[in-house]
């Protein structure tokens, strides 16, 4: 039961813009079921796309020409089934506390966001530091922090022409790092503070939920991590994230 007001018989107002993001929250809920059915029905052709292709490349007599082109699809088709096992991974709502590569995770999702970069004709450029340790977490949760951060550093080069760079790099004592860097218009002195609070957004309706850096800060915190950002207008942002190596 609510009155004309929008409260319900609890006393908690409702407002439209609430309302509003409620009902977005639930439909890209929704869109995230349906995509993991569709991404799970896609690695059955791809596996018989990959096994027909090395048959064919076993067979005597195949032209050179048939081969390289016979090749490229297998190696594309092998690259697809290899993204679909990791979304799904991405997707899993198990807890997956393990020895996670922080390199490898960065590359999952600088490959993932590949066609998001592009379209948006943004240069990504990485610097990794193979030489670190493994880290001691949940790999979805740091996918998904990952994820939020350079999708929002993208967002902000909407543009087009800029560049993202992502570096890997030791920290303090039994720490690793990384950093996000654009070099975007940058984030005005009156709203940096309050980035990542919930609900604030300075993006286009529809773009933005106001949710994702809030969420990206509770996430790295509850790792025993530290989130900072640094920027200036015109100038670019960087988001540094310090995460303990062992929980």
């Amino acid at each position: 039961m609510k009155d004309s007001a929008g409260r319900h018989s609890g006393g908690a107002i409702i407002t439209t813009d609430l309302l509003r993001q409620l009902a977005y929250n639930e439909k890209m809920a929704e869109l995230g079921k349906i995509s993991a059915g569709v991404v799970h029905e896609l690695n059955a052709p791809l596996s018989v796309i990959v096994s027909a292709s090395q048959m064919i490349l076993r067979e005597e007599g195949v032209p050179e020409v048939v081969q390289e082109m016979i090749s490229r699809i297998s190696s594309e088709a092998q690259r697809l089934s290899q993204l679909t096992k990791g979304l799904l991974n991405f997707s899993s709502h198990d807890e997956t506390v393990s020895d996670v590569d922080l390199n490898l995770t960065v590359d999952f999702i600088l490959n993932f966001l590949n066609f998001e970069a592009a379209r948006r004709a943004v240069i990504v450029l990485k610097q990794l530091d193979y030489t670190l340790p493994t880290i001691r977490l949940d790999g979805n949760l740091l996918k998904q922090i990952l994820l939020n951060i350079i999708m929002n550093a993208l967002q902000a080069m909407e543009e087009g022409g800029g560049k993202l760079l992502v570096e890997t790099a030791p920290g303090a004592t039994d720490t690793v790092c990384f950093i996000v860097t654009d070099n975007g218009p940058g984030i005005p002195v009156e709203t940096i503070d309050r980035i990542f609070d919930r609900y604030f957004t300075t993006k286009k309706p529809g773009v933005g939920t106001g949710l994702g850096l809030f969420v990206t800060k509770s996430l790295v915190e509850s790792m025993g991590g530290e989130i900072k950002v640094t920027s200036r207008i015109g100038g670019g942002t960087t988001f540094t994230v310090t995460l303990p190596v062992q929980q």
